[in-house]
């Protein structure tokens, strides 16, 4: 009976201790707004897809200017030189001699010419569109793996105390358990507790890390060189 009264009320104090450890923890101890903002840009100005935005809004750029300095498309210019040597040309006369120019007009080409500029400015005001909608998902998304990650972290060093914790008990109750003050399935109960911390701490370690490797991938750099 004083075995288990032993073992119980070193359960129970660990338990307090744990707790009460576990309760000074915060993840806001880690966030920070201005670092999040610098993450999101740095995701901006580095990750592929969001780089090919700004590609394509050049390329539409380009296209309005082509289509704009494309007015003198429907006139097309051309000339001809006759040589002038003083002899008659019975099939074909000609009265004038030299250079010859000429100037030919397509109005259907002049007509849509206006539309297709108003066509390229619009494909820009898509494009611009369609980039602002996807720095929005970006953002959302950068923002979302680096609390995931901040969540492992501080999971991680909440797992690592429990851990602590729970060698701290096992070594206890071992030495009491070789002393004969503690029965021997109260020292099983901790090497069970022991063994299940550390599982939950390499769970934890996995965790962390692979938030990590999802959020450096959206920032095409590692987290150590974001300062």
């Amino acid at each position: 009976m004083n075995y288990k009264k032993s073992a119980v009320f070193i359960l129970f104090n660990a338990l307090i201790l744990t707790n009460i450890s576990l309760a000074q923890e915060t993840m806001m101890n880690d966030f920070s707004y201005l670092y999040l903002e610098k993450l999101v840009a740095v995701a901006k100005e580095n990750y592929p897809r969001a780089k090919a935005f700004n590609n394509r809004i050049n390329i539409a750029k380009s296209n309005i200017s082509a289509q704009t300095l494309s007015w003198l498309e429907p006139f097309s210019f051309s000339y001809y030189f006759r040589e002038n040597n003083n002899a008659i040309d019975i099939v074909n006369p000609a009265l004038l001699t030299g250079y010859q120019f000429g100037v030919s007009f397509n109005p259907g080409s002049l007509f849509r010419k206006p539309f297709a500029v108003k066509t390229a400015k619009e494909e820009l005001k898509i494009t611009k569109l369609e980039q602002q909608e996807y720095e929005l998902q970006l953002e959302t998304e950068v923002k979302t793996r680096y609390l995931q990650y901040l969540q492992n972290l501080n999971n991680l060093r909440l797992q690592s105390k429990v851990t602590i914790d729970a060698e701290s008990m096992y070594k206890n109750i071992k030495s009491r358990y070789e002393k004969g003050e503690v029965p021997l399935a109260d020292y099983n109960n901790v090497s069970v507790s022991l063994n299940a911390a550390y599982q939950a701490k390499i769970a934890a370690e996995a965790a962390l890390i692979t938030s990590k490797v999802s959020l450096e991938q959206l920032l095409v750099k590692k987290l150590e060189e974001i300062k």
